[in-house]
């Protein structure tokens, strides 16, 4: 998590202080708040509170730590480790020591009872069964089934994440409505949720100038701190401050409640966030290293402004500018994934900033930076017969398709999958060799076509925490945007270029992913010219400085004719013969042989002799062939429907 808070006193210096968040920010990274001296401080004081009220409440409406969890993770817009899974996580003797401080230090907070330790943690915490740590806690894992610590028996049972199908409907509904539809809903899971809401809702009301300077504190700290999606105050300022206090108070007109509450119509406004110390709104810090935050993140209901001005927009792409001559290309596809569409308008961005524009960056305002291409127009082509060409034919069956698939996305548009191909590897080259510098700015998941793309780019500017590589095999295919072509160019540079070809190879075929951008520089992703950014927040900032440093160089790209040295199929043979090893000893399936070899094929240069010098344009060729050859392969359909469903790879 991202979250540090900082807790200044009388005899603190604020010089040093202003030096301190300047540096966790910028340099590690972090994401800062000043808190008050309170236990807890503000992140474990509302988070640990909101654990507490689900334990009270699951024990009190007989709900086990399943449904708990399902009704508290991502339909509830929080992490998927919810709040038990959490626990397991964290460490049931690390909870048990919170709840007990909290409960020995809050003597006089209304809501004291909350931090008693329950019965059933006691005893896990005695059985040494801690959680993740001893693999065992309130979950463990028992010959491949999850199974759920059941308090009455004190045995473990299959964990079932069904919850009710009405309260399912009202956590799928507008936010807006979801508090007073809670209410209103009588099943214990809508009870419970309603409960839990409201007790964190009127806990954090009631605490807030306690322990903190502004509302904007609690929700940014459960946001860094805890990994939810909506704080506490957004969600109830969404479904009304006074409608959702009037339903609290029907329960009971003696709850406590903070003296500012009925005077507030709102927690935050397009001035700032409520401050209860002086009852006025309360705007961002100035601190001068937020100036490097181009788009600082804002709350809902906080003042949030379109950034620059549009050049054009479509239903997957943005493409703007901020009067600095400089274009920003960012992708609006779920996961930011590549379709047709996405392929078109980078195109056509690209003939527009070479005219208009010094400069041009991909960037996207939240991770991933791509997840690769829309697997969905790839299968869909491939059933209808459109890898190669369409006919008549083809159009009835993509009315069909349509028709008896109406809740997936439209393929009107769709074009012949090796069509696809060509253009896509057309434009990548003219990302590439364009007139102007491009840079990528990357951050979270760069996979399969998303990697491509920042490899075409002139200069990457990446996140600490970007994970790259060229998955494809993963879905019975190979990198066929360049991919390939791009890591046989760049080991090319090296003298003996067998070695760095071998690596290149095995990260290909085992679909190896970064797991840092520090780690991508070692698999050749990145290179000594690219630049490593701790703040994510930051990442626009320098991709900005990189392209006005390369204009002021009068940096141009070099010409795409240019030809480069390969391995050539004794190298290839070598290779061959590793992977029959790797096959007789079951360490890969005989498809993922196939695959690889195809992968072989184009990385070496097929069957010319080593140090041979090739133009970009016979590699690309080699992959647009082996990757339609795959793609007819009903293993390789296999492998991508089942990604798409299952979201894991398939091995057949």
């Amino acid at each position: 998590m991202s979250l540090v808070e900082l807790i200044p006193t009388k005899q603190t210096d604020t010089k040093i202080l202003d030096q301190l968040e300047g540096f966790l920010t910028s340099e590690l990274g972090k994401n800062i708040l000043y808190a008050k001296d309170e236990p807890g401080f503000v992140a474990n004081r509302i988070g640990v509170f909101s654990i507490a009220s689900c334990i009270y409440h699951a024990q009190r409406l007989s709900i086990g730590f399943d449904t708990v969890d399902a009704l508290t993770g991502t339909k509830l817009k929080r992490p998927k480790s919810a709040t038990f899974r959490t626990a397991d996580l964290v460490g049931l003797d690390i909870l048990k020591h919170v709840l007990d401080q909290f409960d020995q230090t809050l003597v006089d907070d209304p809501w004291h009872h909350y931090f008693k330790t329950p019965k059933w943690l006691d005893t896990l915490v005695e059985q040494h069964d801690l959680g993740e740590k001893t693999k065992c806690g309130i979950y463990k894992k028992e010959n491949g089934e999850i199974k759920a610590y059941h308090v009455e028996s004190q045995s473990y049972v299959k964990a079932n994440y069904e919850i009710d199908s009405s309260v399912k409907s009202i956590l799928k509904e507008d936010i807006t409505k979801q508090i007073s539809l809670l209410k209103a809903n009588k099943h214990p899971h809508a009870q419970f949720l309603y409960s839990v809401i409201k007790d964190t809702c009127l806990y954090s009301a009631y605490h807030l100038q306690k322990i903190a300077h502004s509302c904007r504190d609690i929700d940014w700290a459960l946001h860094w701190g805890f990994g939810w999606e909506v704080g506490i105050f957004e969600f109830w300022q969404a479904n009304g401050v006074k409608q959702s206090l009037d339903l609290f108070l029907q329960d009971d007109q003696n709850i406590s409640t903070p003296s500012w509450i009925n005077d507030v119509p709102a927690f935050y406004t397009n001035e700032g966030a409520y401050a209860p110390a002086d009852s006025v709104q309360i705007p961002y810090s100035n601190h001068v290293v937020y100036e490097r935050q181009l788009y600082r993140p804002t709350l809902m209901g906080e003042n949030s402004v379109e950034q620059g001005e549009t050049i054009f927009e479509n239903d997957s792409v943005r493409f703007f500018h901020e009067n600095d001559g400089i274009a920003i290309f960012s992708l609006k596809t779920k996961l930011h994934t590549l379709n047709l569409e996405v392929i078109n308008s980078l195109r056509k961005a690209i003939d527009i900033a070479e005219q208009d524009f010094k400069a041009m960056i991909l960037w996207q305002n939240s991770a991933p930076f791509c997840a690769g291409a829309n697997l969905y127009e790839i299968v869909a082509g491939a059933k209808l017969g459109m890898i190669e060409h369409q006919n008549l034919f083809t159009k009835v069956k993509k009315t069909a398709w349509q028709l008896l698939k109406p809740n997936l996305p439209s393929i009107e548009d769709l074009r012949p999958i090796n069509e696809v191909i060509e253009l896509l590897q057309q434009v990548l080259m003219a990302l590439k060799y364009s007139k102007l510098p491009t840079i990528a700015a990357v951050e979270g998941l760069a996979l399969g076509g998303g990697c491509e793309m920042l490899l075409h780019c002139n200069r990457r500017v990446a996140h600490t925490e970007s994970y790259i590589g060229l998955v494809e095999i993963g879905v019975g295919l190979l990198p066929a945007g360049g991919g390939c072509k791009e890591m046989a160019r760049r080991a090319s540079k090296h003298k003996d270029i067998f070695p760095t070809l071998a690596q290149y190879f095995e990260q290909i075929g085992l679909a190896k992913v970064s797991e840092s951008a520090k780690l991508a520089v070692e698999m050749g992703y990145l290179d000594e010219n690219d630049v490593i950014v701790p703040q994510r927040l930051e990442l626009l900032y320098f991709a900005k400085q990189q392209a006005q440093l390369m204009v002021s160089q009068h940096y141009r790209a070099k010409d795409p004719n240019q030809s480069f040295r390969i391995g050539g199929a004794s190298a290839k043979a070598n290779i061959l013969a590793q992977l029959t090893n790797m096959r007789a000893g079951e360490f890969i399936s005989e498809y993922d042989d196939l695959i690889a070899k195809k992968i072989a094929d184009v990385i070496f240069g097929s069957e010319l002799d080593a140090n041979t010098k090739v133009d970009s344009q016979y590699l690309l060729d080699l992959e647009k062939k082996h990757f339609i050859e795959l793609l007819k392969q009903d293993k390789t359909q296999d492998r991508i429907e089942h990604m798409l469903i299952k979201h894991k790879p398939l091995r057949n």
